[in-house]
């Protein structure tokens, strides 16, 4: 078969999404990914993996260029004449649906979070809720990645319940994630909030909890890694994060490449977020036998289980998230082991990558 991969971010396909497509090569399937240049990776001279670059405005609301991404994708998608399409994050999911419609391509819309779309209720929430039940309809299939966000689906009544599909996280590489043993120059305790820098990752919560730690316990460390927000509706910029950084309160990783060996490092990985699809972040964590302390939302609580990996906290609350880090603190080693080890297991029996491989497989025998 002629596949094809379209997001917005042509990172995410790797970081996401690469176990996959290398399985599905290997089937002898033909792949082929959708996305905007972006200069970390370069898909056909790293990974032999043919890329079509496109435009993307990913949080803009500009009609015009709206309709023109449609316009492309579908043009794309009829000279190419694919067997299916997977689309991923909120403008493929949307237009490009719609585009390999009038292209009258097979397509499934992966959603991988509802997130920003549905726990907000301004003009472009609306915007994004309403293109939804456009859109959505027209793809053969709709996965979400847990029961909640399928329930808010059919509840909001965007999609039939007959299209919609549980995928039950894009997976893990155990082989990449898992315990490294690496040498630590720092003997403090080290907190570590990976996620791209947005008001919704929890990161607000995050920085008041390390302001108030860090005044009873200066010797805590607090660690930020991934993107900045810069002028997304809700983003984190620049200057904001130089600001926390001359104030002492967190260190600033930027993007990195070696997150294994970051995680490795670190004693407890948090995320305060208010809603994702399946945390990737606290799955990598957990694979390499991280407690976490999460909030206790859709995305999270399928990966934490309270008091036997990490713990769950109740969204927004910074004093919640607080008191889950000074109850870290005061475990023993032996506790912290236990918890780790409870994490690996609970990845090897849910969250494989192999796992997730063989539905991808199952799923594409049936649409053909």
């Amino acid at each position: 078969m002629k596949i094809f991969f379209t997001a917005n971010v042509l990172w995410d396909i790797y970081i996401f999404r690469y176990g996959v497509i290398k399985e599905l090569i290997k089937d002898g399937h033909e792949v082929v990914v959708v996305a905007p240049k972006d200069d970390r990776i370069d898909f056909e001279k790293q990974l032999n993996i043919r890329h079509i670059p496109i435009e993307v405005n990913k949080r803009g609301v500009n009609p015009i260029e709206d309709l023109r991404l449609m316009l492309n994708l579908g043009s794309i998608y009829k000279r190419e004449k694919p067997d299916v399409v997977f689309h991923y994050t909120i403008k493929p999911n949307i237009y490009g649906t719609l585009g390999a419609k009038i292209a009258k391509v097979k397509s499934i819309a992966v959603l991988t979070g509802l997130g920003y779309s549905f726990t907000s209720n301004n003009m472009v929430s609306k915007i994004a809720r309403f293109m939804y039940k456009i859109s959505l309809p027209k793809a053969n299939e709709v996965w979400v990645l847990n029961r909640d966000d399928k329930h808010e689906l059919i509840n909001r009544k965007i999609v039939d319940e007959k299209k919609l599909f549980i995928l039950p996280g894009e997976g893990i590489d155990l082989n990449r994630f898992k315990k490294l043993n690496l040498p630590r120059e720092y003997k403090g305790i080290t907190f570590l909030m990976i996620a791209r820098a947005f008001i919704d990752k929890g990161f607000l919560e995050y920085v008041k909890a390390a302001r108030y730690i860090k005044e009873k316990y200066p010797h805590v460390r607090f660690q930020f890694l991934g993107a900045l927000g810069g002028n997304g509706v809700n983003g984190i910029d620049r200057t904001t994060m130089d600001a926390l950084v001359e104030e002492g309160l967190l260190e600033y990783l930027g993007h990195r490449k070696d997150v294994p060996k970051i995680i490795d490092r670190c004693d407890c990985v948090v995320l305060p977020s208010y809603r994702e699809g399946i945390s990737k972040v606290l799955l990598e964590a957990a694979a390499m036998e991280k407690p976490i302390i999460a909030t206790d939302v859709t995305g999270c609580k399928e990966i934490v289980e309270n008091g036997k990996n990490g713990y769950l906290v109740k969204v927004k609350n910074s004093e919640a998230l607080i008191g889950a880090m000074e109850k870290f603190m005061n475990l023993s080693q032996e506790k912290i082991d236990e918890m780790g080890k409870y994490s690996r297991e609970k990845m090897k029996n849910e969250f494989d990558e192999k796992i997730i491989v063989n539905i991808y497989r199952r799923k594409l025998w049936n649409l053909v």
